[in-house]
């Protein structure tokens, strides 16, 4: 692989490839009926947080690729409501174990692509709000996945699993 990335970059990188394995730590142990626990009534199941990150990253995915693709053209975001993909993708009832290979591979790739491209990280993406950098992208791929990490943690402290 040729590492074309700057120094300052390699912290950045270490912890977009890296979730995949500490969200399994963080999952480790549970039940499969444990995955179904949640924060207070009302709020998604450590299963549906599961498989929100996964929808979400595959949409970022879709981002990613385009910013890195660096072909100066706007890229329409389509619109995502959380909730309504929860319910018509059976978020509640679905295992999560395919899901989280494919998040891995995911990250695994775009990592890759990080890697494997010049000025990857410095490379943009053109959108109606605006234009952001694959940097910036990823820095908001790992906020939402850390975010809703905290949330599965909170949900086994307060459900003592």
């Amino acid at each position: 692989m040729n590492n074309v990335l700057k120094e300052t970059d390699h912290e950045l990188m270490m912890d977009y490839s890296s979730f995949p394995s500490l969200l399994q730590e963080t999952l480790a142990g549970l039940t499969d009926s444990e995955l179904d626990l949640c924060r207070a009534p009302g709020k998604w199941s450590i299963r549906q947080i599961i498989h929100h990150i996964v929808d979400c990253e595959m949409n970022y995915f879709q981002y990613d690729r385009y910013a890195l693709s660096n072909t100066d053209s706007n890229f329409p975001f389509p619109a995502f409501n959380a909730d309504t993909w929860a319910e018509n993708m059976a978020y509640g009832s679905r295992p999560i174990e395919l899901e989280l290979r494919f998040f891995s591979l995911i990250r695994e790739y775009i990592t890759h692509l990080c890697h494997s491209l010049p000025d990857a990280l410095d490379r943009t993406l053109k959108h109606e709000d605006g234009e952001f950098t694959v940097r910036q992208a990823l820095e908001h791929d790992i906020a939402h996945a850390r975010h809703h990490r905290n949330q599965i943690i909170e949900t086994r402290i307060i459900n003592g699993v």
